[in-house]
């Protein structure tokens, strides 16, 4: 797999935002698989079951954090757009009031 050098975090939430969605499919599945194996009865093998476990989980965690941090950006403009909304239709409404008190 070839990898292009990424030079901007724009380009980069860009890039994770096409990718991360397969990869945290992956691990998931993955640590499905996995955890449905027989979980050894030796303490030794039962720890590193568990292990394994908690080491899968903590990654999708990770993965699925880069996602939110990916989409923070265009949350905050959505948000941005609907504060401008708002601030928009209380103006008129204050402007309607207004002419109302001096017809």
């Amino acid at each position: 797999m070839t990898t292009k050098k990424i030079k901007t975090l724009k380009a980069l939430k860009t890039r994770l935002r096409k990718t991360l969605p397969e990869k945290i499919s992956e691990v998931i599945e993955s640590y499905e698989v996995f955890s449905e194996q027989p979980v050894p009865d030796d303490a030794k093998g039962f720890s590193a079951h568990h292990s394994a476990c908690k080491s899968a989980v903590v990654h999708a965690e990770t993965l699925l954090k880069l996602a939110e941090w990916t989409d923070a950006e265009e949350i905050t403009e959505k948000s941005d757009a609907g504060n401008n909304k708002i601030l928009e239709i209380l103006n008129e409404a204050k402007a309607e009031m207004n002419d109302d008190d001096e017809s």
